[in-house]
């Protein structure tokens, strides 16, 4: 199955062949001394037209675009060129068929290789518009390239090696320490008009007096007795 760049591809080469061909009908069927010769120059250039399509089809939707139109023109040339000969001919007038002599000057009426001729060419010119329009439908269908947005990269940082830990210092040795005097800072005496009045403590409570003992009476001397004999 094709995909859709291949369709339109041959989508243009097809327009480009029937365009080429369509030129050459006139030319075929009446000979390079007819009156509709000329049409080969219009339509080989939209042959080309149609060629170049196929082949910048990715440079984006406007050139494509703009050289589809010229051909199309050029078609659009071709034909008014060809169906401009008979109304001529209707509204000048037209000299009487061979064998007979044409005294008056008019041109001679149209032939049959010529009304062959300009039909084949009509109708292949106009089917090489609308398959040349198949291909630019697909180039417009066709979802646009994603434009590239600047994205920040960030390199990837280094894995972190581990630092050994830094040895605590030696200690310094002890530097000896001069004994000095310590001279204690004596109070200073604060001026008489910041002293403060100290508050008299209440005095003591006179505590009462207990009675003097009394003396207890001697009691008198035991009286011994003399063993008895």
């Amino acid at each position: 199955m094709q995909g859709p760049q291949e369709r339109m591809i041959w989508a243009f080469w097809g327009a480009a062949a029937l365009a080429a061909v369509g030129g050459l009908m006139p030319i075929v069927f009446a000979g390079t001394s007819g009156r509709l010769a000329g049409v080969i120059i219009p339509y080989w250039i939209a042959a080309i037209g149609f060629g170049a399509c196929a082949l910048i089809y990715k440079q984006g939707r406007i050139p494509v675009a703009v050289i589809y139109f010229i051909a199309g023109m050029a078609i659009v040339f071709g034909l008014l060129a060809m169906f401009s000969l008979p109304m001529r001919l209707a509204v000048l007038g037209t000299c009487p068929a061979p064998p007979a002599p044409c005294a008056s000057g008019l041109p001679r009426p149209l032939t049959d290789a010529e009304n062959t001729g300009m039909g084949v060419a009509a109708v292949m010119g106009i089917l090489s518009v609308f398959v040349g329009f198949l291909g630019l439908s697909v180039v417009y269908r066709r979802s646009p390239a994603p434009t590239s947005v600047p994205t920040r990269r960030i390199p990837p940082m280094p894995p972190r090696q581990s630092t050994p830990e830094p040895a605590a210092p030696a200690p310094a040795p002890a530097q000896p320490v001069d004994e000095k005097p310590v001279v204690r800072d004596e109070p200073e005496e604060l001026p008489a008009h910041e002293e403060k009045e100290v508050p008299e403590l209440p005095a003591e409570e006179e505590v009462p007096e207990l009675p003097a003992e009394e003396e207890v009476p001697e009691l008198p001397a035991h009286e011994s007795t003399p063993p008895s004999t």
